[in-house]
């Protein structure tokens, strides 16, 4: 028997496609947040989770653009006011405490007494927790009859700021980064000792209230978007970008001396600061044995998708507007990727995260851009060993002892016979631990400053990023960048910044700061001072991902009317 239904018409059929990929798209998201103390990655959260008449923004919105960045905005402003979602907030710390909920709570304050010296506070303290314990243990037991949303997005973070307010905002921070510290260590808030395969611990516990949320969710017909507050470890980080392809890690940053006072104005002491620094942004080395628990914000901002400037502003009116424009615009292209193209600056930025890839630097890449002021490329580099040298990543312990290879080391690496004998013990080492084909390469900088014992980094064997691409005019004779831009996935240190100054450089975009003084030494210093401007954007994988159409436009314009 033939069908009377005809072949579904072309247009009819890639607008019923087109309808189905951007659902997907545009139901499920979860933001990760990222970002030092006092950054802003909270009121970022604020922002996410507001209705969209209490966000105060300053996107462009008139009918008379002046730039093509304003009808950007007034493109973004429309889909913004067309589809906004608030987006249901997960605390990390709020999930932290759970953990002490699995146990009596008497028995936190006995094991905790030592930061909460007061019995009235951990009475106080105890009281808390008992009334959160009772629906969080009723969860467990009946996961369908219970309302996931409301507890872990309401109830937890509620009681959670009521625990802030009673231990105060230090007192809270140290008792969370020791918890939370634990349980990445033995899996439990109350264990010190490091228990193998336990790192995982909290973010298996975030992944499940994710799919608690977005399994009611689905069964209500309504849309899961989620921002996490806040991710600090780089290996969590790499657990749901790894899982998700709808996640993204957004770093929150602000200037140094911004984030400095933001910490004073909420009572913060400067020994506090100077031990949440210590926590949040101490790199570590894979051989130290806090690097599996510890915060490393460094880390997590080298690994995000996409980066937010949280400066101070000097009006009131517009203290957070800034922010609203970049989360806004964020959101929009997440779920319509490509309705706007990339800025200038975007465009720049990713050029040199592109180019940090060819670096051979087994510590850290660093890739740099030069331009114009019309955001024009004059040169790029990347920090590596001069050309015609060996990058580090391709030089082997064994080559270097064994005498192969000879051209990729230096006449002092293989001659100088207290330096070898100092490398050969160094080496022992890595003999028995599993290499799974990798080169055992290394740095020579660390090995001789052990050598030496000292922490000199003149003998470092790479040029930076930063000269590199200096370097790259003088040799081929490329014209003048005075008055031109630097991009930098790293803020340039003393050196690069005296290069910068020298060259008439009047604009430094970055991603991550180089610590040091190479801002108010030299960059502040003379009458000539360069613009240190923290980067905004997508970059990586975001980038291509929120600027790449998932179907061209004027197919989708035409499947729409027909």
């Amino acid at each position: 028997m033939q069908s009377n239904v005809g072949p579904m018409p072309y247009t009819n059929y890639l607008k019923s496609a087109i309808s189905k990929i951007y659902g997907d798209e545009d139901d499920f998201i979860v933001l990760g947040l990222t970002g030092r103390t006092g950054s802003g990655c909270s009121t970022a959260a604020r922002i996410l989770q507001a209705q969209k008449s209490q966000i105060k923004h300053s996107l462009f919105s008139g009918e008379s653009p002046g730039s093509n960045e304003q009808r950007k905005e007034r493109i973004i402003h429309h889909h913004f006011a067309t589809t906004w979602t608030p987006f249901l907030l997960v605390q990390v710390r709020a999930l932290i405490t759970t953990f002490l909920l699995d146990e009596e709570t008497t028995n936190v304050a006995d094991a905790f007494s030592d930061l909460m010296p007061e019995q009235e506070t951990r009475e106080a303290f105890v009281k808390l927790l008992d009334g959160l314990q009772g629906p969080y243990k009723e969860l467990a037991e009946k996961p369908n009859e219970t309302d996931a949303k409301t507890y872990y997005t309401a109830t937890l973070p509620e009681r959670c700021e009521a625990i802030k307010n009673l231990l105060g905002e230090s007192g809270f921070v140290k008792l969370y980064q020791t918890v939370g510290r634990n349980i990445r260590l033995s899996g439990t808030p109350y264990n010190q000792n490091l228990i193998e395969g336990k790192f995982f611990t909290l973010a298996e516990r975030m992944n499940s209230v994710i799919k608690q949320i977005h399994t009611q969710q689905k069964k209500n017909g309504e849309k899961t978007f989620i921002v996490i507050d806040a991710i600090r470890n780089p290996l969590e980080a790499i657990f749901f970008q790894d899982r998700y392809a709808s996640f993204f890690l957004v770093a929150v940053s602000a200037p140094e001396k911004d984030r400095i006072n933001r910490l004073r104005q909420l009572k913060y002491s400067e020994e506090d600061i100077a031990s949440i620094d210590k926590i949040e942004y101490t790199p570590h080395d894979l051989d130290e044995p806090d690097f599996y628990s510890v915060q490393d914000i460094q880390a997590c901002l080298q690994r995000a998708d996409l980066y937010i400037s949280n400066p101070n502003v000097t009006s009131k009116v517009n203290e957070f507007q800034g922010l609203a424009n970049q989360l806004i615009r964020f959101v929009s292209l997440i779920r319509r990727p490509g309705i706007v193209t990339p800025s200038g600056i975007e465009r720049c930025m990713q050029i040199a995260y592109t180019a940090k890839l060819n670096s051979g630097c087994i510590s850290r890449q660093v890739g740099a851009v030069v331009t114009d002021t019309n955001y024009s490329v004059r040169s790029v580099g990347w920090n590596d060993a001069p050309h015609g040298q060996v990058p580090c990543n391709l030089r082997s312990r064994e080559d270097l002892i064994k005498g192969r290879d000879s051209s990729a080391y230096s006449e002092f690496e293989r001659t100088d016979e207290e330096y070898l004998e100092h490398f050969i013990k160094s080496t022992v080492r890595f003999d028995n631990i599993p290499m799974n084909g990798r080169n055992k390469a290394f740095c020579f900088k660390t090995e001789y400053n052990n050598f030496k014992n000292d922490k000199n980094q003149v003998h470092t064997r790479s040029l930076h990023a930063e000269e590199n691409a200096f370097l790259q005019i003088s040799k081929y004779g490329l014209s003048s960048i005075e008055g031109g831009f630097l991009f930098t996935t790293a803020s340039p240190c003393e050196l690069c910044a005296k290069k910068a100054y020298q060259l008439g450089i009047t604009t430094i975009f970055y991603i991550d700061p180089y610590p040091g003084i190479a801002l108010t030494h030299i960059l502040q210093g003379g009458t000539k001072n360069p613009s240190l401007i923290l980067f905004s954007g997508a970059i990586g994988r975001a980038f291509h991902r929120l600027y790449s159409p998932i179907v061209a436009y004027k197919d989708e314009l035409n499947a729409l009317v027909r």
